[in-house]
């Protein structure tokens, strides 16, 4: 019996909720690129989370402020679980049991293309 607790306990305590806010930035349209689709940046960025996922710790940046400040016009957003992810969720969970986990955010895209002025217009000038 008090082997099966421990086992339910060590399951639980490996498990999380994360929320990553996945919205574009207030009036820029985005389109949203399907998997495979070449891109040309790609930003990865570490997110702390309190009580299993439950409350954000960092001030990470949003995917909203990454694809304003990339100025992407088409975006790709996931998460993702690497092995420092792994390491770390274990350290702070079984090791130190304080529920704070990390979670790994990729925000891959494409940037707006702007027309270039053509030769008239520049003659105008």
């Amino acid at each position: 019996m008090k082997n099966r607790l421990i086992l339910v306990l060590l399951t639980l305590s490996l498990s999380a909720c994360f929320s990553v806010p996945l919205e574009a930035p207030y009036g820029q349209d985005v389109k949203l690129l399907p998997a495979g689709t070449p891109v040309e940046v790609t930003k990865r960025y570490q997110k702390w989370y309190a009580i299993w996922g439950i409350f954000p710790l960092t001030m990470s940046d949003y995917p909203a402020e990454v694809i304003a400040r990339e100025d992407l016009a088409e975006a790709r957003i996931y998460t993702e679980d690497t092995i420092e992810d792994a390491f770390s969720g274990f350290v702070y969970v079984m090791l130190i049991p304080a529920g704070i986990l990390p979670q790994s955010i990729v925000i891959e895209g494409n940037r707006r293309k702007y027309a270039r002025p053509t030769k008239s217009v520049l003659e105008n000038n």
